[in-house]
């Protein structure tokens, strides 16, 4: 998955707009039947007003991407591969045109963007709803292309206080200065209406189109690692990409098989990204640690000591005592 709003006032925030605005690109992995799998995500429709920006349908669903209509969320089977032409790939060796999307989505903000990536500013008269974008980061950008993010942590205990919101743990990649794609291994929190912890991995936007994994469960306690990696040989730009989100308590594994569209240099270690928090009690238990953090570059050699830095959480309602430590291998997100 680029969730896009209120990362707080710095970088993180900027990042989340450019990925909603120029989104172009990706993915492909572990399930095919976006009908069956898309219902189940979070509808905007079971959302509160309070919660969501004006002008959002209520068929539309929660993504880690923003808002989509659920005729723009497709799941890919395992086995399967969205390339760079728009075709699929399908593990039995056939290929065909994927569905094109051609219905708006909406930020976390509000913000309409089109299929071809317009923008329609969310009115100034319009407040934005309660809590929802990324509230913290720890992210860095990068002189040389990407080749690998691989980041370990821990299932955390359930929001005490259990109502619509939904919540989303991730390391990930994307471009800069344009955005075309972010790669994501995400942990979710009622991802899919259903009070409980999930893992799948998500890359937008192909033509207005994001993609995700099959999800799988996941349990408090369980540990997870994140991995996004080239498939190809050091020193090689590569057009397949593996996302995989691993439950390693359990031996599951939800693995998207994606094309990054572009160099990958927007480097992110651990983030919080939320919808419709209103008060404290609506995080998970806390903080939280994402370890062991590797990151290579395009020649495969390890980056020592990522320049880890996080965002402004001063404008943030509700305030829960957000913070941000890292040190080379580890980010760890309070609130």
């Amino acid at each position: 998955m680029k969730r896009f709003a209120s990362i707080g006032k710095a970088v993180a925030r900027a990042g989340m707009v450019a990925v909603m605005a120029s989104l172009a690109s990706v993915a492909s992995a572990a399930d095919t039947s976006p009908s069956t799998s898309v219902a189940q995500l979070t509808r905007v429709g079971t959302m509160p007003g309070s919660a969501k920006p004006a002008g959002v349908p209520d068929d539309y669903v929660v993504t880690p991407n923003g808002y989509f209509s659920p005729d723009c969320v497709a799941t890919v089977h395992a086995g399967d591969e969205l390339q760079t032409n728009g075709m699929i790939r399908r593990a039995s060796g056939t290929v065909e045109k994927a569905a094109t999307c051609g219905k708006a989505n909406y930020t976390l903000q509000g913000d309409r963007i089109e299929a071809d990536g317009r923008r329609t500013l969310r009115s100034t008269a319009t407040p934005p709803p309660e809590q929802s974008g990324w509230v913290q980061s720890a992210n860095y950008t990068s002189s040389k292309p990407i080749g690998r993010i691989v980041a370990t942590w821990t299932v955390p205990s359930a929001p005490t206080t259990k109502d619509d919101q939904v919540i989303y743990f991730f390391p990930g990649l994307e471009q800069l200065p344009t955005v075309k794609s972010i790669l994501q291994p995400v942990l979710g929190w009622n991802g899919y209406n259903d009070k409980a912890w999930t893992l799948a991995s998500w890359n937008c936007c192909v033509d207005g189109t994001t993609f995700h994994s099959d999800p799988i469960p996941a349990s408090v306690g369980d540990t997870v690692v994140g991995d996004t990696y080239s498939t190809c040989a050091a020193g090689q730009a590569c057009s397949t990409w593996k996302i995989d989100s691993r439950n390693t308590t359990t031996g599951r594994t939800s693995s998207l098989t994606t094309n990054p569209y572009a160099d990958l240099t927007w480097v992110f270690g651990g983030v919080l990204e939320v919808y419709n928090v209103s008060t404290c009690g609506e995080y998970p238990g806390g903080p939280i640690t994402f370890s062991n953090i590797q990151v290579y570059d395009r020649n495969n050699t390890r980056v020592a000591s990522p320049p880890w830095q996080g965002s402004n959480t001063s404008g943030i309602n509700p305030q829960c005592n957000y913070g941000l430590s890292t040190t080379a291998t580890s980010a760890t997100i309070s609130y």
